[in-house]
């Protein structure tokens, strides 16, 4: 976070440094910027200066439009230089042999834990979800990277934000409690509850909505190629997809021969079972099969 002074006006403005520093109004504007952006509405130093305005409070009222042309020119000048610092928000690639700045999209942070008011999404880099809940949802995400049909979204945001259980703050102090909040989600839950929450989201300003889609597919990208903590332990999961392994996640019908696969060697038990898992124990799971696995591999591909 960036630590903005101006001491002879008394103002003090704390300045994202990166995304992740972002608070939901600002990751709000954020991706509403960028839509804007990405359809060429506004230029990329238009999305510079906009966030800058917005991060510095800076209202464009009467008493601004009151200041003398060089003083507006002076406030102007000062916040398109503020707005370099926006560049922390890129990365730069080659493309065609010059460099081009990229968003950078690949937080974890969940910047909206809360919707229509009594909806609650999973915690950051999706660690509090269950397996079924992650392969509908990844069902849908991938329905809505092919179709951009709107109702796709809906239903991936609906499989992940939901209701909080029922007397949630009596289950926290009983001895069984799993820490999970949002009532329980699976293959069997009445779909008719599902199509009413997406009903309701369906209402929601497409920059939330979409922020949602930007949060799954950073953790979906963090999965895939990031190191997370499983008990303390790095596990790196990149070797889940590589090429060959079952667990590739390109393909929903690969999450589902998961299931079976792990259903059939009763490691977490029966189907519905293995199902209810929190993701990353089903994903170490697979990690140490698939390194056992490699252990015994032949030069030559065999076992």
């Amino acid at each position: 976070m960036n630590l903005i002074e101006i001491p002879e006006k008394n103002i003090s403005v704390n300045f994202p440094s990166q995304i992740d520093e972002l608070n939901q109004n600002q990751f709000i504007l954020f991706v509403e910027l960028l839509l804007d952006c990405i359809a060429g509405k506004i230029s990329l130093q238009d999305f510079k200066y906009r966030l800058t305005v917005s991060f510095l409070n800076i209202k464009m009222d009467r008493k601004y439009f009151r200041l003398s042309k060089e003083d507006q020119e002076n406030v102007l000048g000062e916040v398109y230089r503020l707005s370099d610092l926006i560049d922390s928000f890129f990365d730069e690639e080659q493309r065609e042999g010059r460099p081009v700045k990229v968003f950078k999209l690949d937080f974890i942070h969940n910047f909206i834990p809360k919707l229509c008011g009594n909806l609650y999404g999973p915690a950051d880099a999706l660690t509090d979800i269950t397996f079924c809940e992650y392969r509908i949802a990844h069902q849908y995400f991938n329905a809505y990277l092919k179709s951009t049909d709107e109702n796709d979204l809906n239903h991936l945001i609906a499989v992940l934000y939901r209701p909080k259980k029922r007397f949630l703050s009596i289950l926290r102090h009983l001895p069984g409690y799993d820490g999970q909040m949002r009532v329980p989600f699976s293959s069997k839950s009445n779909p008719l509850f599902l199509e009413k929450r997406v009903r309701k989201i369906s209402n929601l300003p497409f920059p939330v909505r979409y922020g949602i889609y930007l949060f799954f597919s950073g953790c979906e990208d963090f999965l895939a190629k990031g190191v997370p903590e499983v008990d303390g332990i790095p596990i790196d999961l990149s070797v889940l997809y590589e090429k060959g392994q079952g667990s590739d996640n390109s393909q929903g019908t690969g999450l589902y021969g998961v299931l079976c696969t792990l259903a059939e060697s009763k490691v977490f038990g029966s189907m519905m079972e293995t199902d209810t898992q929190n993701l990353y124990d089903i994903l170490l799971r697979l990690f140490q099969v698939v390194t056992q696995m490699k252990k015994t591999q032949k030069p030559d591909g065999t076992y």
